[in-house]
């Protein structure tokens, strides 16, 4: 009986630091963290909030903490506001260039979808919108430059394996890659 006390006490000591450890592990890991602390989560699988404040640029902070984070690829999808948001129009037709319109003041950041991609370490997000004015009026297209106004809320999942993009030199387009 004495063996089985003292092993059940070790048990119980041995578990209950294991607790603790595990607990203080997870106090440190963060489903949200800022631009500056996209560094913390490097090489995770797991997805997170990034979270941006007024003023930010919003596609250059999404790819900074890409990079930051070491991630191969994700996806991307977000809510808040942005401020004099750039949106471009592609045609159909792969020689023509974009139209670019500039919406001047603050529109609330209804959608935001896309990807990031990373070829040889240099980090690409492509991400399209839907934004919307005071009165309601939604307003879709790619996303060539926005700041963030009051906030920005960007959910970043990861991809376990590269999603590479590529240029086709005649078109300038880069789609993504598929693997044979």
């Amino acid at each position: 009986m004495k063996n089985f006390l003292s092993t059940l006490t070790t048990v119980c000591l041995a578990f209950g630091a294991a607790m603790v450890a595990t607990s203080a592990a997870a106090s440190e890991n963060t489903a949200a963290v800022s631009k500056s602390s996209c560094g913390k989560l490097a090489n995770t699988t797991q997805p997170f909030v990034l979270v941006l404040n007024s003023g930010d640029d919003l596609l250059e902070s999404i790819t900074q903490c890409a990079k930051d984070a070491k991630l191969m690829a994700a996806s991307i999808s977000g809510i808040g506001q942005v401020h004099n948001p750039t949106l471009a129009y592609f045609t159909s037709n792969p020689k023509d260039k974009p139209s670019l319109t500039t919406f001047p003041g603050y529109y609330e950041l209804a959608s935001l979808n896309g990807n990031i991609t990373n070829n040889a370490n240099v980090y690409y997000t492509h991400a399209h919108t839907v934004i919307a004015d005071k009165q309601f009026h939604g307003i879709a297209g790619h996303v060539n430059a926005a700041t963030v106004g009051l906030t920005a809320e960007i959910i970043i999942i990861p991809f376990s394996a590269a999603v590479q993009r590529e240029v086709d030199p005649k078109t300038g387009f880069g789609p993504i890659k598929i693997q044979a």
